[in-house]
Parts: structure tokens; C-alpha cells; sequence
């Protein structure tokens, strides 16, 4: 693991990446979206604040025990953690100068994450290259197993961030 994330943040990121993650459906994000009020603006940066470390810290935990050294190879994980630990120290959502707080460090942290897939693919590019020629990436079920978890996950959070 990165030794530029100390072990309280660490301690953090397994303890959050525990937590189970509340479900929200599309019909409930398009109700609670499609007329906001400064209340339902403030619950929405509270909910988030409560639900992204979740989903944030599975990642990383995911990213850093991933296979053949792929944990290593990519920024990814650190991003990831970054992302966390900005997260966590956010102060509690109490009113609409929080929200619009909160909104703009949860629009920095999707900027962050911009370039995950292009890095996640030119870390698997590498992984290929590295490989022994005789074994196929298709061959390997964890791999794709990580990838569709880990980008169904992406798809997830980054609508509940927009």
C-alpha cells in the first residue's frame, strides 16, 4: 500500500469498506432529482457524505489487493484513497453553505476520476505485456470478474455524484 496514506486513514478505508452499502434506484434518484429544494439538496450532500466513503473504500480495498501486481502498476488506488480521505474529513452537511461546499469538493473528486478507465486499460496493457506469451488475458476469470465489479461500481458512484 501506498506509504503516503497513513494507518489511520488505512484503518479507515478497511473499517468504511465493511459497512454495507444502501441501494438506491434510478425511479428514486429521478424523483429526488427531477425538482430539487434546497431541502432535498441538503439531504441529497448528506446522504452522499454518509455513502460515498462506502463505496469509495470498497474500491480501494479492491484496487489493492488486485493480481499479478496490478495494484502497483496504476495511480488509480491512490486516487481512489485521495478521494476517501477528502471525503472523511468533510465536516458534517448541516446547511446549504455545507451543500454547496460539499458539491464543489464532490465535483473535484469526479475530476479526479476522469482518467480511471484509460489508466485501468493501459494497466492491463502493461499486465498483458508482462505475461507469458502462452497465457491469455482472456484466461484469467478474476481479472474480468474484478473489472466488471470495479466498473459497475464507477458507474454507480459517478451517478450518485452527478
Amino acid at each position: 500500500m501506498a506509504m503516503r496514506f497513513s494507518k489511520k486513514v488505512m484503518e479507515e478505508v478497511h473499517q468504511w469498506g465493511s459497512m454495507k452499502q444502501r441501494g438506491v434506484t434510478l425511479k428514486y434518484m429521478m424523483e429526488f432529482g427531477s425538482n430539487p429544494t434546497p431541502k432535498s439538496l441538503l439531504l441529497s450532500a448528506q446522504f452522499l457524505h454518509s455513502e460515498l466513503p462506502v463505496r469509495i473504500a470498497r474500491r480501494s480495498i479492491e484496487l489493492q489487493n488486485l493480481p499479478y501486481g496490478l495494484s502497483q502498476k496504476s495511480a488509480v488506488r491512490d486516487w481512489y484513497l485521495d478521494s476517501f480521505r477528502d471525503l472523511r474529513s468533510f465536516p458534517e452537511i448541516k446547511d446549504m453553505s455545507d451543500e454547496e461546499e460539499f458539491n464543489k469538493m464532490i465535483k473535484a473528486i469526479k475530476a479526479r476520476h476522469n482518467n480511471v478507465v484509460p489508466t485501468m486499460a493501459l494497466g492491463i496493457e502493461q499486465l498483458k505485456r508482462t505475461m507469458n506469451m502462452n497465457a491469455a488475458i482472456e484466461d484469467h476469470d478474476e481479472i474480468h470478474e474484478f473489472l466488471d465489479r470495479f466498473f459497475l461500481s464507477r458507474i454507480g458512484i459517478r451517478m450518485l455524484m452527478g
